[in-house]
């Protein structure tokens, strides 16, 4: 029994300067990006502090950011830092200076960093950490009025809605609800799910509604835009809609509308006449021939 609490006594001192051995003076305290989340093509610089955390001094400090499967690279500055000493306990900051391509896609970017440095026997020893940046920018979403159709008061008009992602960002779960108006009542569901958008593209939404035939030649009504940016920050907006609107008099004076055109039924109209007259002369004669008898 004690030559057994012995050699567990042996084997935990072995294992804990095994882990001594192993385990790294060098230790990051803390990563900062200024901004915290960087547009494409936008400038970051990215603070990584570290951390001496063992009862001596190290050496020789280098720094490194591995930026090859990254869509970043170092601006007017390199992806290496170096220190000469760093005391026990002490920490330092290195700042690194990054631009993000311009066709970077937005998400979280997982970046390997390797810091190596001499511990106080001279021995050259070495850690990877991971930090991770932010590619984002602000959803631009535009709305805008299919110019083709022409809205007609006192009938049921399809009003057709163009959803513009106008930003370097995609958007996705996007929800559009319209309201009814002064002069304007929706027959269609109003709240309409048009999914996921693409930065620099667009959808369209389409509408029933009923113009009624008092109402101004001007409407306005408000569209709400729900959507999640590509981290799942939730937006959401309040645009207002301008509609045009025509009574059909108005519409058929502009031209935008065709007026009916009424020749077949002036040729109808002659014929049943000239048919008339016919008839009328036929029984005319018929007459006049039975009065000579």
């Amino acid at each position: 029994m004690k030559n057994k609490k012995i050699f567990l006594t042996i084997s935990a001192i072995f294992l804990v300067l095994t882990l001594l051995n192993f385990a790294s003076a060098i230790t990051i305290k803390d990563v900062e990006s200024s901004p915290s989340e960087v547009a494409p093509g936008q400038r970051v610089d990215t603070t990584i502090r570290i951390e001496n955390i063992f009862d001596y001094d190290v050496s020789n400090i280098n720094v490194k950011m591995d930026l090859s499967t990254a869509p970043f690279a170092p601006h007017q500055s390199s992806s290496e830092k170096f220190l000469d000493a760093l005391d026990s306990e002490e920490d330092e900051d290195f700042t690194f200076k990054l631009v993000a391509l311009p066709e970077t896609a937005s998400g979280i970017y997982k970046i390997p960093v390797e810091i190596t440095y001499e511990d106080n026997e001279g021995i050259n020893k070495s850690k990877k950490e991971t930090i991770s940046l932010v590619v984002n920018s602000n959803p631009e979403l535009k709305i805008s009025l299919d110019d083709s159709a022409t809205l007609i008061k006192g009938q049921e008009n399809e009003i057709s809605i163009k959803i513009i992602n106008s930003g370097l960002s995609d958007v996705k779960f996007v929800y559009l609800t319209i309201s009814d108006s002064i002069g304007i009542n929706f027959l269609s569901e109003k709240e309409q799910y048009i999914g996921d958008i693409d930065s620099d593209d667009f959808d369209t939404i389409r509408y029933s509604a009923y113009i009624s035939k008092t109402s101004s030649n001007l409407i306005n009504t408000p569209v709400v835009l729900k959507y999640k940016d590509s981290t799942n920050k939730d937006f959401l907006e309040t645009k207002t809609l301008s509609l045009r609107v025509y009574s059909l008099e108005e519409a058929q004076n502009l031209g935008i509308v065709e007026k009916p055109s009424y020749t077949l039924y002036y040729i109808l109209g002659a014929i049943v006449l000239i048919y008339l007259v016919y008839r009328w002369r036929k029984k005319r004669r018929l007459r006049k021939l039975k009065e000579g008898r």
